[in-house]
């Protein structure tokens, strides 16, 4: 690695029509100091990062500087010959293809035999298992990469952008789909790099992330540049409050009325796979948290509970009419709203608008009687009032919710939901992917929802999140239910208690 490289943007700006993404913003980078890049959703980070990678081109006036020359950025090609690699949040790899045509891919031309189509392929996985080595991975170089796990996946990105003469190395939200072991993982990796002279950017709403990894961040708000701290002189609380513009009350919820009466019960429930043997009950107006590591069935539960999969043993209960009484997946599936984990996935209808999302949970509160003909002016009425209620940020409602930041498109579904109203509301990750002031928000409608007798079920994977939104968490692992915790007993020790006694037992088997 060059001992001279260096990046310096000076002064960038960039306008989009009618929107000033970016105004003004100067910093620098050097190899060897990984540099946090934070600021809420629609700051700018990601309009930066593609002026680098070469898909926007900044205003004129501003320069970006690599080892102290000033460079012109056309198109993404040209950010690769000047060493700019990204590795994204979603994984980029050909599952049908094997390890080293991953990592290789971006140029199999080169490869080809002298004066033939056939490609050199014991010179491939040579070079493929340079990349490997200098990331100290023992992934095999002929595995197909649909054998492999997303962490595994990732360092074959990592090694596809080092393949193409990546200097400057842009992480952004890498670790979104990743467990914890695959995150500690891809830090030492990164930590590899930083020391082999790279320049590494990493972009994270994780914020103890920031402060575990960097050595340097630059917070970005409203497109400007308004604080740069070495990691050792800034706190959590003063980066949050950089990033947001104001303080946020650090005080815990506190309920204004009691929780009531049981009102779903599932006994003895049991999946095609997960879960197993599983019973619990949940309360009018509670925000019950269902916690595990990552493969445990928290999804497997919500999907055989909502009937999305087989349940091959055990019953439902719901109370109705004020009896508590067995009901089918599919008649207790009218009575509930499911915030799914992959909103892009199936949680939006990502081409069509803000308020054709948000009615699409109740359409038949817009249909005549007899012809169903949709009364559009009353469905854009009602989604301009849930997005008022909600606070989502946006032209009107019929801007497409593909063009809205993630913590945008969350509160998107969440009024969807909100819309039909529904006595329980499960929820899959809610907050994932979106920043700390959105996430703030999400958390302050959860609560208002609840105290009004809407009752919520909630996956999460960050401990310090649902230990601030339920009133309860149970514990599952393996799909089994192994530990129960009220609030006043929360802690990290306590929710692992269940999940480590089981480990043990199953040592001993």
């Amino acid at each position: 690695m060059e001992n001279n490289l260096s990046l310096e943007l000076r002064n960038i700006s960039k306008t989009f029509p009618g929107v000033k993404a970016l105004s003004g913003v100067s910093f620098s980078a050097v190899p060897g100091k990984v540099c946090g890049l934070v600021g809420v959703n629609g700051a700018g980070k990601s309009t930066l990062m593609n002026i680098l990678g070469g898909i926007h081109q900044p205003d004129e006036g501003g320069d970006i500087l690599i080892s102290g020359e000033k460079v012109v950025i056309e198109n993404p090609k040209s950010a690769t010959d000047h060493g700019i690699a990204f590795i994204q949040q979603e994984v980029q790899a050909f599952d049908t293809m094997s390890v080293y045509e991953n990592i290789l891919a971006s140029d199999l031309n080169k490869w080809r035999k002298k004066n033939s189509f056939i490609l050199d392929r014991a010179a491939m996985k040579k070079e493929a298992q340079k990349y490997l080595d200098i990331l100290d991975s023992p992934i095999d170089v002929d595995a197909p990469v649909y054998s492999l796990t997303v962490g595994d996946k990732q360092i074959i990105q990592i090694a596809r952008a080092l393949s193409q003469g990546g200097k400057i190395l842009l992480f952004d939200e890498p670790t979104a789909s990743l467990s914890d072991h695959e995150t500690a993982k891809l830090f030492e990796i990164i930590k590899r790099l930083k020391a082999q002279g790279h320049i590494v950017f990493y972009i994270s709403h994780f914020l103890d992330e920031i402060f575990e990894l960097c050595d340097h961040v630059v917070i970005l708000r409203d497109g400007q540049v308004v604080g740069k701290a070495e990691i050792g002189d800034i706190n959590k609380e003063k980066l949050v409050e950089m990033m947001l513009g104001y303080q946020i009350e650090g005080s815990a919820h506190t309920r204004s009325g009691s929780i009531g009466e049981v009102i779903f019960k599932a006994e003895h429930i049991t999946g095609e796979k997960l879960p197993k043997d599983f019973s619990f009950e949940l309360h009018r107006g509670e925000i019950l948290g269902v916690w595990g590591l990552l493969g445990s069935g928290r999804s497997e539960l919500f999907n055989t509970v909502l009937g999305i999969d087989r349940m091959v043993d055990g019953k439902l209960w719901f109370r109705q009419n004020g009896e508590l009484s067995e009901i089918s997946q599919k008649d207790f599936y009218r009575h509930i709203g499911y915030l799914t984990e992959g909103r892009h996935y199936d949680g939006l209808f990502l081409n069509m608008s803000i308020g054709q999302n948000i009615t699409s949970s109740n359409l038949e509160q817009f249909a005549s009687k007899g012809l169903g003909i949709l009364n559009t002016a009353k469905e854009h009425v009602e989604a301009r009032r849930l997005m008022k209620d909600v606070n989502v940020k946006a032209i009107d409602e019929n801007m497409k919710v593909s063009k809205l930041s993630g913590g945008n498109q969350q509160k998107v579904i969440i009024a969807k939901w909100f819309l039909k109203n529904p006595e329980i509301l499960f929820m899959d990750e809610p907050t994932k992917g979106v920043d700390v002031g959105a996430k703030n928000e999400i958390k302050d409608l959860i609560f208002q929802k609840a105290e009004n007798g809407t009752s919520f079920v909630i996956v999460s994977s960050e401990l310090e999140e649902i230990m601030s939104l339920c009133d309860r968490i149970i514990v599952i692992y393996e799909g089994r239910l192994v530990g129960e915790v009220e609030k006043e007993d929360f802690s990290k020790e306590n929710l692992m208690r269940g999940i480590v006694s089981q480990e043990g037992k199953n040592e001993e088997k």
